[in-house]
């Protein structure tokens, strides 16, 4: 009866046992099964949260890349800085910061695929700026648009930017200036303008004071213009200010800036239309010039005039150079003159005398 009893209580001993395991199981269970209720909102379950730490290093992941992809933003100040570095070329992406463009954030989103191979060259570097005053300087007028400074010499981008590729190929292609500069000195050994030899290529020069903003500005566009005539015209620039001889002898008018004149064959042709866009300026200079009448190419200066502007152009120079120098010579001057007057004086004087006597 004893050992009846013993294994009943050993029994039921055991069944306690698994019971409570059984509880333990069951509550983990229902905690794992527990329903999250749905949101107010929309009646759906909340997707479960996830766990922070993934959050943070997600997070980390995309500041990396923004911060990899994003192009300086800099000031007319900062502009100045960099092209004051003679080892460095500069592209300027201008977009607009008064109000809404979506073509900007598209353009600068396509720049951005490609800063880093610009700058992979070691020579340029890529800034964005929506300063007003810097795009007027360059003729910007229109958002998104970007600039090109090769050795300090500006060229504007005149495609599109859907394509980066096709954009890096144009920086790429672009590293050369094609404008001439051309001055008193060079101007008709460079252009041969008057009587130019038989098969030479036709130049399109434009004239322009570097000192006045508006007119500064199209040496951008002049210089897109070159490089889409290189090989069929050439193209040039003649800054007024400091070439008083070739101003005069074509009779630029410096309130009419810029001026633009195609010479070909001995003859000139003044682009006399009010747009002065790339295509306008491009069309004018392979074959529109030939719907109006040329006229004749105005002689260069003799070496008698030019020994004479030479000479003035020192005299001048010595006078402004030399305040003193200026004093004395002005000075001697009126001496001279008042010396010349008073011997004249004591000469009539001299000469009356004997009249009165006689």
């Amino acid at each position: 009866m004893r050992a009846i009893l013993a294994w009943a209580l050993l029994g039921l001993l055991l069944i306690g046992i698994e019971a409570k395991s059984k509880r333990g199981n069951t509550k983990t269970t229902a905690a794992e099964e527990i329903p999250v209720p749905p949101t107010k909102k929309t009646g759906k379950t909340k997707a479960a949260p996830e766990p922070v730490v993934e959050k943070k290093r997600a997070g980390n992941k995309r500041t990396e890349l923004d911060e990899d992809n994003t192009i300086e933003d800099v000031d007319e100040d900062k502009i100045d800085e960099i092209l004051r570095d003679a080892t460095k070329n500069l592209v300027i992406f201008f977009y607009d910061g008064r109000s809404s463009c979506p073509m900007c954030t598209e353009a600068l989103t396509k720049i951005e695929e490609i800063d880093d191979d610009i700058e992979a060259t070691g020579y340029i570097q890529v800034v964005k700026t929506d300063d007003r005053g810097v795009a007027k300087e360059l003729g910007v007028t229109t958002f998104p648009a970007l600039v090109y400074y090769r050795r300090k010499n500006p060229i504007m981008y005149d495609g599109e930017f859907k394509d980066p590729t096709a954009v890096l190929k144009w920086v790429r292609a672009h590293d050369e200036v094609a404008t001439w500069e051309l001055t008193d000195d060079n101007f008709e050994s460079r252009t041969d303008a008057h009587s130019p030899d038989e098969g030479t290529l036709d130049w399109f020069v434009m004239f322009y004071d570097a000192d006045e903003a508006p007119c500064n500005s199209f040496v951008a566009v002049l210089e897109t213009v070159a490089h889409k005539l290189r090989g069929l015209v050439h193209v040039g620039k003649v800054e007024v200010s400091i070439n008083d001889d070739v101003t005069e002898r074509f009779h630029i008018d410096e309130n009419e800036c810029p001026t633009f004149f195609l010479f070909h064959r001995g003859k000139m042709y003044r682009y006399k239309e009010s747009a002065k866009d790339v295509r306008s300026l491009t069309n004018f200079a392979l074959f529109k010039f030939k719907e109006q009448r040329g006229h004749r190419v105005p002689d260069p200066p003799t070496a008698i005039e030019h020994f004479y502007e030479f000479a003035k152009e020192k005299i001048v120079d010595v006078m402004e150079d030399n305040h003193t120098l200026s004093v004395i010579g002005v000075g001697g001057l009126v001496l001279i003159v008042a010396t010349t007057i008073f011997l004249k004086a004591q000469r009539i004087r001299r000469e009356e005398k004997p009249t009165k006597n006689e």
